[in-house]
C-alpha cells in the first residue's frame, strides 16, 4: 500500500506536457530508425530458433515499449524529488546514449545485416538501461519500475540475436 500512495503522488506531481513530449520523442526516434534501417523483411528469410516470434510482435512490442519509455522519461523529469541537479544533467546524459544505441540497433540489424555488431548494440542498450533504472530509481521509483518491462525485452532481444548469429 505505501508503494501506491507513493506512486500516487509522483503521477499527481507529474507534469503530462512532458510526458507526451517524451513520448512523441520515442516515436520519431523510432520511426527515422525504421526509415533509416530500410525494410525489416530480411527477417522472413533468416534462420529463426523456436522461440522467435511472428514479425507483427515486434511491432506491437516496439510500439509498447516506445510509449512506456517515454512515459518512464517524461515522469522521471517532471519529479518532485528531480530538483536541477547535477545528477539530472547526468541521467538525461546517459538516457540520451541509452536512446542513441536503441536509434542504432535496427538500422546495423536489418540494414547493414552486422548481426554481430547488432548483438554488441543490445548489450550495450541491456547495460545502459541497467543504470538508467539506477539513476531513475533514485529520484522516482515509479519511472524505474516502468522499465522493466523494457529491459526483459531487452534481454529476450539480446538471446533472440545471438541465436540469429548462431544460425546465420
Amino acid at each position: 500500500m505505501k508503494w501506491v500512495k507513493y506512486w500516487k503522488r509522483e503521477l499527481y506531481c507529474a507534469d503530462y506536457k512532458t510526458i507526451l513530449l517524451a513520448v512523441l520523442i520515442h516515436f520519431v526516434c523510432g520511426v527515422f530508425s525504421t526509415l533509416v534501417g530500410g525494410s525489416a523483411s530480411i527477417y522472413r528469410y533468416l534462420l529463426l530458433p523456436h522461440f522467435a516470434p511472428p514479425p507483427f510482435v515486434f511491432v506491437l512490442m516496439w510500439s509498447f515499449l516506445y510509449v512506456i519509455l517515454g512515459v518512464a522519461l517524461g515522469i522521471y523529469l517532471s519529479s518532485y524529488e528531480c530538483g536541477k541537479s547535477r545528477w539530472r544533467l547526468n541521467t538525461c546524459l546517459l538516457y540520451g546514449l541509452f536512446l542513441l544505441t536503441l536509434f542504432l540497433w535496427y538500422p546495423i540489424f536489418f540494414g547493414a545485416r552486422l548481426f554481430s555488431f547488432a548483438l554488441v548494440v543490445i548489450a550495450c542498450i541491456l547495460s545502459i538501461s541497467l543504470f538508467v533504472f539506477r539513476h531513475f530509481m533514485r529520484r522516482s521509483r515509479l519511472a524505474a519500475f516502468l522499465l522493466i518491462p523494457c529491459m526483459i525485452w531487452f534481454v529476450f532481444s539480446f538471446f533472440l540475436n545471438f541465436c540469429i548469429l548462431l544460425l546465420n
